[in-house]
């Protein structure tokens, strides 16, 4: 009875390595399969690209032929039609603004344009010229010279003039002739006259100049 149990373990066990072995060799084979399967779609040449390589070869290396653009001849096409040529932008809007002018009776909107008004001017009042008044008085002058030539009598005044006294020259009538005095003054005081003549007589050729005195003229400013 050992014995048969034995045997029957052994039976067991060789059935299970059976069962092991066929499910090794069935998934290998699968596995095999699958393998294949993709290496042959993965590997197979591409028919479509192949067919289409010849075709834009083909059309690549085909010449083109150059469309020349026809030439409007205005002569020709006047004598053979009796249409107007169209317009290079026929078929689009021209928008064209026209002024409108007002209309007899239309009230029209006048813009005033207010000047400014000029500032005004500042008058700046003039002084009145001063009044004056003539009185006469007596003065002292120092008499250079009397010359009957008024050339002679203005040189002299001149060279006076050079030795810094300054000199007028006096007409006066005498006996009905003219007769042109040197002077330099006039002097307020006989003093002081005489002081300046001593200058006078120290020049060469004027020793007899003296001192006289004469009635003048002044104008006084009236306040």
């Amino acid at each position: 009875m050992e014995h048969n149990m034995t045997n029957s373990t052994a039976s067991a066990a060789g059935d299970d390595n059976t069962l092991k072995t066929l499910w090794v060799l069935l998934s290998a084979l699968g596995l095999l399969i699958i393998v294949g399967t993709a290496g042959f779609f993965f590997f197979s040449p591409d028919k479509g690209s192949e067919e289409l390589k010849p075709q834009l070869a083909a059309t690549a290396l085909a010449p083109q032929e150059k469309v020349e653009p026809e030439e409007f001849d205005p002569v020709q096409w006047s004598r053979e039609s009796d249409e107007y040529p169209g317009l290079e932008n026929e078929g689009e809007e021209i928008s064209v603004e026209l002024e409108v002018l007002p209309e007899e009776g239309d009230t029209v909107a006048v813009e005033t344009v207010t000047e400014p008004e000029p500032a005004p001017v500042v008058q700046t009042p003039v002084p009145e010229p001063p009044k004056y008044k003539e009185i006469t008085v007596q003065a002292y002058w120092i008499q250079v010279g009397s010359y009957s030539s008024m050339t002679k009598a203005e040189s002299v005044s001149a060279y006076m003039k050079e030795k810094g006294m300054s000199s007028t020259v006096q007409t006066r009538n005498v006996d009905g002739n003219a007769v042109f005095r040197v002077r330099i003054g006039a002097f307020n005081t006989k003093e002081e006259a005489e002081k300046f003549s001593s200058q006078v007589k120290s020049l060469k050729g004027y020793e007899e100049s003296f001192v006289i005195q004469s009635p003048l003229v002044k104008k006084v400013p009236v306040s």
